[in-house]
């Protein structure tokens, strides 16, 4: 069975988006954490050489943005069965990162300043961009077009997208506040083994989060369009 029969039909919902990620990440959790180590180093590096910058939050967004176009090759390959490597996902998301970083700078910077101004705009942005990225890597759309692509496919369909979203972030947040608790007591605030800490927490919530716009992504056209994982997938064989 792969991750795809768990949906069922084309009625999809929270549950189902965020159990089939979860099911995703456990399947490959290796490979899909490895690869948001190594795409997150500069996080890291950023941490470690300014300790106290105010901006480290855009920083780690815009980051998470290109993990995420790494990590949308492989959850393709999870959704239709298949394995994959670190190396796989580096080298086709890399391949792919030129048409996709202009996605993921608008929408991670867009997204930042409107949660810093009035947190309403940044969730709505956040809720019509969320497949932006997986548009534009796996339909190769420019930036204004892949931004606009995922406006149409999330349109009549943004409870649920937003639902999917709201519920993965509460995950990644509850994880990373025991975990980050716990090197807290160990090593303290300012030590480097926290920095390291923070940076492998990120990884996976940054690699979960992946998951859960590739998989919704995949959910809306299928959907919407009754594309399947394996016409979607097509554009990576």
């Amino acid at each position: 069975m792969t991750a795809t029969d768990m949906n069922g039909g084309a009625t999809w919902g929270v549950g189902s988006v965020i159990g089939t990620a979860a099911s995703i990440m456990g399947g490959h959790f290796v490979p899909f954490v490895g690869t948001a180590l190594v795409g997150s180093v500069p996080s890291l590096l950023f941490k470690l050489v300014l300790p106290d910058s105010h901006i480290q939050g855009i920083v780690d967004l815009i980051i998470g943005q290109v993990v995420t176009v790494m990590l949308i090759y492989g959850t393709v390959q999870a959704l239709r069965g298949r394995q994959v490597s670190v190396g796989e996902c580096l080298s086709d998301g890399l391949k792919r990162l030129g048409p996709a970083i202009g996605v993921a700078l608008i929408a991670g910077i867009g997204i930042a300043i409107g949660m810093v101004l009035l947190v309403v705009p940044g969730l709505i942005l956040a809720t019509i961009w969320a497949v932006a990225i997986p548009s534009a890597v796996v339909e190769r759309t420019g930036v204004f077009a892949s931004l606009s692509r995922s406006v149409d496919l999330t349109r009549e369909r943004r409870w649920r997208s937003f639902g999917a979203i709201l519920v993965a972030g509460l995950i990644t947040i509850v994880i990373a506040a025991v975990i980050g608790g716990l090197a807290v007591v160990i090593g303290g605030v300012q030590s480097v083994s926290f920095a390291v800490v923070l940076w492998a927490i990120t990884a996976i919530s940054q690699a979960f989060s992946a998951c859960v716009v590739a998989t919704l992504y995949y959910n809306l056209r299928r959907e919407k369009e009754g594309v399947g994982i394996e016409q979607i997938a097509q554009v990576f064989d």
